[in-house]
């Protein structure tokens, strides 16, 4: 006995295999950075994935550690509707009274960010988040900011080391990104690891694999006649 499968190509296979899949699997690299070069700006440099210019102060340096002063280095980016952002980073601070800062920010401005956008601030004691309000003790230095576009009011929510900081924030009114990247307020510390993906949203998933199952009735009815 036939089965939809004997009709359904590989690689279409292969496609309902990763749709399957967890999200992580179907996830689109947007930006990467490795902190792996010398004592020089990060500014005016190229990301390592996705081909961005970073731009603004001279925070941080591209072997990661923060080189003083107060401000925003970043890349361009504006969010579309419809997917879901995942921005991730491991940040280490020993500085106490300082803070290093990561998220999707409305500016390249002296700090960036408002208390409307996204922002995971990392201290020498923990993180605290933006715009749920409240902080979490450290219990990791890789931090996730996801941004969820895929209904009309967006939705945002932050962890450390995959545990959820405080709650899901859905926003009334949308915040304004056009950077992603760091803020800092000059103090020492370091980031080691940056990347921003995107996923599409489920009903995308659900369109593919409708498409997919016609192509492979239709084929099947070839057959039978």
């Amino acid at each position: 006995m036939k089965t939809i499968a004997t009709y359904i190509p590989a690689a279409a296979l292969g496609t309902l295999l990763l749709i399957g899949g967890t999200n992580k699997a179907s996830a689109v690299t947007i930006y990467s950075q490795t902190f792996t070069g010398g004592t020089g700006a990060l500014v005016s440099t190229t990301s390592t994935t996705g081909g961005g210019t970073w731009a603004g102060d001279n925070i941080i340096n591209r072997n990661g550690l923060l080189a003083g002063g107060w401000g925003a280095a970043s890349l361009a980016f504006t969010p579309t509707s419809g997917l879901v952002y995942e921005l991730t980073a491991n940040i280490s601070d020993q500085y106490w009274g300082s803070w290093i800062g990561v998220g999707f920010l409305p500016d390249n401005s002296l700090y960036g960010w408002s208390p409307n956008n996204p922002v995971a601030l990392r201290t020498a004691t923990g993180w605290g988040i933006s715009p749920q309000g409240g902080s979490a003790n450290l219990t990791s230095n890789n931090v996730t900011i996801r941004l969820d576009t895929t209904l009309a009011n967006w939705t945002t929510s932050i962890y450390q080391g995959g545990t959820q900081i405080g709650s899901t924030h859905t926003y009334t009114t949308n915040p304004t990104i056009t950077r992603v990247g760091f803020v800092s307020d000059g103090s020492g510390g370091q980031v080691n690891a940056f990347q921003l993906t995107a996923v599409p949203e489920p009903s995308t998933y659900a369109m593919v694999l409708g498409g997919l199952l016609n192509l492979s009735l239709i084929r099947r009815r070839r057959v039978q006649a």
